[in-house]
């Protein structure tokens, strides 16, 4: 994780339609940010559609000047998405693993340098337990691992991303 640099805004109205048209990411950035902890942000996307639910999220982080075109997740936790989208007009590359953190997705720039490890909650998640989670997930000095978060806000890991 890499987020000596990362300065978004800390909780964002779901209500509020970016340019694209696509309803806003419901997320919640660490604030302020800190260099300690596994995780950047919890997002709750409202399906487990990759290729629909990123450009809502990637338009906050671009909108927050942040040079976002790559996305790494986990297989297991989507259904299948493309290798390669354009999103108002930038390039992003998606990497679906086996491997890796469940319930995690990382987005980071072409070279690498700046990183943002996002927890996923299960779009079927009640939504009092998601905001809860979500809270957890962005307090500044919060070292709890993606799972742990999990537990800690009562969700079951083998749904938590909203895996069949």
């Amino acid at each position: 994780m890499n987020t000596a640099q990362l300065v978004i805004p800390a909780d964002l109205d779901a209500a509020e339609r970016p340019t694209s048209g696509a309803p806003r990411a419901r997320i919640r950035f660490r604030q302020p940010v800190s260099e300690v902890g596994y995780i950047d942000a919890a997002w709750w996307p409202r399906s487990l559609e990759l290729a629909v639910e990123l450009p809502g999220l990637l338009e906050v982080l671009w909108s927050a000047s942040r040079d976002v075109n790559r996305v790494r997740y986990n297989i297991a936790d989507w259904l299948p998405a493309p290798r390669t989208m354009l999103i108002d007009g930038h390039g992003v590359r998606l990497g679906g693993f086996r491997t890796g953190v469940r319930h995690v997705i990382s987005l980071s720039d072409g070279w690498r340098r700046e990183r943002i490890d996002v927890l996923v909650i299960a779009p079927n998640t009640d939504a009092r337990i998601a905001q809860q989670t979500m809270a957890m997930a962005s307090e500044a000095d919060n070292t709890y691992r993606p799972e742990q978060i999990l537990t800690r806000a009562g969700l079951d890991q083998g749904g938590a991303s909203g895996s069949p």
